[in-house]
């Protein structure tokens, strides 16, 4: 599979995943934690990596493995920070502090609440087919992985 296809096919996963997230947040009130907006510079990150290989790759002589790399590596973090985000809502283990349903209630409470997001990272906003959005993150970060770490160490 030519190498061009395979960051077409990354910008259009990752770009359909970011719409979608951004999607139920605006028309379906899913409003994202602090872990879904680290999530979402992932994929941030990943739409411009991919379109930058798509627009020089033919004008670069930099190797395709290692283009390919790096692409590799970013879903690979992208299913890292699902898979975390997912473990931290099915209670796998806890998150941040500030990030979680717990409320240690203290004279500093209030200035505690207000400088927190009010969306819990611990707390599933939306399901699809019974798997949360940070689930569903790690499993197609996770294939894409696969599918470009094979490619990467393919030989013809």
């Amino acid at each position: 599979m030519p190498i061009n296809i395979i960051f077409k096919i990354s910008f259009l996963v990752s770009f359909i995943m970011l719409v979608s997230a951004f999607y139920l947040e605006y028309f379906h009130g899913a409003l994202p934690c602090d872990l879904c907006i680290t999530q979402r510079w992932f994929h941030g990150a990943i739409i411009a990596y991919s379109l930058m290989i798509i627009f020089i790759f033919n004008k670069t002589s930099i190797s395709k493995k290692l283009l390919l790399l790096g692409g590799t590596i970013l879903w690979l973090l992208s299913s890292i920070a699902g898979l975390y985000h997912f473990g931290i809502e099915m209670n796998f283990w806890s998150g941040p502090d500030g990030c979680s349903s717990n409320i240690d209630f203290s004279k500093d409470t209030l200035k505690y609440l207000l400088s927190k997001s009010p969306i819990k990272c611990d707390e599933v906003m939306f399901k699809i087919f019974g798997l949360s959005l940070a689930g569903w993150n790690a499993l197609v970060s996770f294939f894409v992985f696969l599918l470009t770490g094979i490619l990467l160490f393919y030989k013809r």
